[in-house]
């Protein structure tokens, strides 16, 4: 069954804030990350999490189109962050990796931001904090699965009208 659409729309107005408050953050410098630029640096932290994989998975899984992908591979790989090899399977493609730099580099970044999370949130608890994530992280999980459910039914029938 699911929350009613005034339930969600109530959900609506704090993710639209906290998407607002990245924005003004990111203008002000807060999220800065050394020597890459903010949208490749999400990207090679997704690397660092994910591990070696094509850059076709993650434009995959950051819901990207794989031209974006591969415009902030390239500044990454400028920057010294990834590094490429070809894929044993078939070397035609490239597989991925953060170098010993890049993976420094998201760690410095990361605990940046813990620390801005933490004094932001001073008044909450850890218990708090993790339910928070494990919510979030929840919402996350179901809200990609309906998208690449509907894309798939959508592709699908792009197919389908083709024949």
């Amino acid at each position: 069954m699911g929350p009613n659409l005034d339930t969600c729309g109530e959900l609506l107005r704090p993710l639209r804030a906290l998407m607002g408050l990245k924005q003004v953050a990111l203008q002000k410098g807060q999220f800065n990350v050394d020597g890459a630029p903010y949208a490749a640096a999400g990207l090679l932290t997704e690397l660092v999490h994910r591990g070696e994989c094509r850059a076709s998975e993650l434009a995959h899984y950051r819901i990207v189109d794989a031209s974006v992908v591969s415009r902030q591979l390239g500044q990454l790989e400028q920057a010294g962050l990834i590094t490429r090899r070809p894929d044993p399977a078939d070397r035609r493609v490239s597989l991925l990796r953060a170098t010993p730099e890049g993976e420094r580099t998201v760690a410095r970044q990361e605990r940046r931001k813990a620390q801005w999370l933490s004094d932001a949130l001073a008044d909450w608890d850890d218990e708090s904090v993790r339910d928070l994530a494990r919510l979030l992280g929840a919402a996350m999980t179901d809200i990609r699965r309906h998208y690449e459910d509907q894309t798939a039914t959508s592709d699908s029938a792009i197919k389908e009208g083709t024949r």
